[in-house]
């Protein structure tokens, strides 16, 4: 309780009695004056507080803690409360005052007038989907998570109703289900006879040889892994698109047949049917100028597919060799009734090139299927069949001074080989490795002591004759890649079908070089690998072109001087000269026929 202190009475000081007593006795001066009496008073201090009853704290209660006159706090507790007042229980709203609750602090920094503020990080994709779900039912999920919604309590209740239930996980199974073969339970499967007898029974030899056969089979599977055999799929997968794929150890060659169309196959001297007519002499020979054909004069028609080939057989010409994209080869006669005397079949992919021996009792061909066939002209028989390390061969000749040995230009998508056999024993005796991407071709230079190579790697290399290491190397940035050479009658030069619609001629001597004006240009041929051919005296020079046309070059002024529309359909893809007549060119193309020019 309080009490109300009253003031002290204010008595005089000894100053002011003395300032008094003073002024009285100014007037009398003739007499002396005499000191003021002196009183000590005892000050008394009544300590006891005035209080005031609950009379007056009723009337007043309004006042008991009011401020003083001036705004400040007073220094007198000026009401005395009782206990009932205050051991009052507290009333009224929890935040009378402001809007802090119970138990919160007031000077935390996230505590506002309005309430508390809790930070917290919500993507922005889950809080869009939360306000217009609360916008669309009333409920959403709380922050808290744990999968409480807040809201209304009847949106809550319809929510939780409409939730699916979770998903229960599938049990993982055991293992494969065996559904029994296919063929005895697939769709196909025969239907079961129920009246079937013990009769029908398949029997128990004919079982063993069906288990033996799935067995071998399996294992064909199941082999290990051959670098030597098996197909590098990184090394290829650039061009085996196109090819067949590489052998392996289950491939064989095709049974290789012939067939004879002529009369008989020796007349009655004994002599065969491609032996060269006697009495048979050139005109080339004695000085006649060769002279470039003007019109067909016949069709040569057997081929089921386009015709890749044509070779003239040397010194008389009174044969002609082709092949053909259909996996065949045939010798025509060209000088009498021109007919097809033979056929050999021996591929089953398409042929892509030929060439004859020196004597032209033998020929060879190589195929997209990888196999290189060694034929005798005469009878049809195989004499070899040769593969070049499962590789594509590109192009195939033999040796002009050794008819025994043969060679091919081959490749695959990393490396290009020319591999050298001798046919007597079958064997492979030599390897030549030095182009990097396909080899493409392979011709006989320098009388016959060396020959040049051309590749898709964009070079040329010029080699000694069983000399694996090349003695030249041309590779100029301008260059293209050559995928058919020609040599001149005069041996002195050799031409190149470049794939940017020129011919460039080089030297055939013991230097090789370009002859840059001695370049033939006007007939495209990009893409294709059209074949060349030079007259007899070596004056003109011929090409077919992409779009089946013949063109003649003077070979000494380079000049244009004559182009035929030789193939409708398709490519001109290969012409020859014929050795003895001076104006007979043969050409030949996809659309699957050979064409005599006069």
């Amino acid at each position: 309780a309080g009490s109300r202190l009253a003031a002290p009475r204010r008595r005089p000081t000894m100053a002011a009695l003395a300032t008094l007593a003073g002024y009285a006795s100014s007037g009398d001066e003739d007499e002396p004056a005499e000191p003021p009496p002196t009183t000590v008073l005892a000050r008394t201090v009544n300590t006891a507080p005035r209080v005031e009853g609950a009379t007056t704290l009723a009337l007043r209660s309004a006042k008991a803690l009011a401020p003083g006159e001036d705004g400040r706090p007073v220094k007198e507790m000026r009401t005395n409360l009782p206990a009932s007042i205050v051991k009052a229980p507290v009333n009224g709203p929890a935040r009378a005052f402001g809007g802090v609750g119970l138990g919160v602090d007031a000077a935390a920094s996230n505590v506002h007038a309005g309430g508390s503020v809790d930070h917290a990080a919500v993507e922005a994709w889950s809080f869009d989907e939360q306000f217009h779900a609360f916008t669309a039912r009333g409920c959403a999920e709380s922050a808290a998570g744990g999968g409480r919604l807040v809201g209304d309590a009847a949106a809550i209740a319809k929510a939780r109703a409409a939730a699916p239930a979770p998903r229960r996980k599938r049990p993982r199974d055991a293992g494969p289900e065996d559904l029994g073969d296919e063929l005895d339970h697939g769709i196909w499967a025969p239907e079961p006879d129920a009246d079937a007898g013990e009769e029908d029974a398949i029997p128990q030899e004919r079982l063993e040889e069906i288990a033996a056969a799935l067995e071998t089979e399996k294992s064909k599977n199941k082999r290990g892994f051959d670098e030597n055999e098996d197909l590098d799929r990184r090394d290829e997968r650039k061009i085996t698109h196109l090819l067949p794929p590489r052998h392996d150890r289950d491939t064989k060659e095709s049974a290789a047949s012939t067939a004879f169309h002529g009369d008989q196959e020796k007349d009655y001297q004994g002599r065969p049917w491609n032996a060269a007519p006697r009495g048979l002499r050139s005109r080339v020979d004695d000085g006649h100028d060769c002279f470039i054909p003007k019109r067909c004069v016949h069709k040569f028609t057997g081929h089921g597919k386009g015709v890749q080939r044509v070779v003239p057989f040397p010194d008389y010409g009174h044969l002609m060799l082709s092949i053909s994209l259909d996996g065949s080869a045939k010798v025509w006669d060209v000088l009498n009734d021109k007919r097809c005397l033979r056929t050999y079949s021996g591929h089953t992919e398409a042929v892509k090139d030929c060439a004859l021996a020196p004597k032209a009792d033998k020929f060879a061909t190589i195929g997209f299927d990888r196999f290189l066939r060694v034929w005798d002209t005469e009878t049809g028989a195989v004499l070899q069949t040769l593969v070049a390390n499962r590789q594509m061969m590109n192009c195939v000749r033999f040796y002009p001074r050794d008819d025994n040995v043969l060679l091919a230009a081959a490749g695959d998508a990393t490396s290009g080989k020319i591999f050298q056999w001798d046919l007597r024993s079958g064997e492979e005796t030599l390897v030549y490795n030095h182009h990097l991407q396909p080899c493409n071709s392979v011709t006989f230079v320098d009388d016959d002591r060396g020959f040049i190579s051309t590749g898709d790697d964009k070079k040329i290399f010029v080699w000694e004759y069983n000399t694996p290491v090349p003695t030249k190397y041309i590779s100029e940035p301008h260059m293209h890649s050559v995928p058919i050479v020609e040599v001149s009658p005069t041996k002195q030069f050799w031409c190149g079908q470049s794939l940017n619609n020129t011919i460039v001629t080089y030297s055939a001597g013991e230097r090789v070089k370009q002859l840059r004006k001695k370049t033939f240009k006007g007939h495209l041929n990009s893409g294709y690998a059209c074949g060349m051919s030079f007259s007899p005296n070596g004056k003109f020079l011929a090409s077919g072109d992409g779009e089946g046309k013949l063109f003649f070059w003077d070979f000494k002024t380079t000049r244009v001087y004559r182009k035929l529309q030789a193939h409708d359909s398709g490519p001109c893809i290969d012409c020859a000269w014929h050795p003895m007549e001076p104006s007979w060119v043969f050409t030949c193309g996809w659309d699957g026929l050979i064409k005599l020019w006069d």
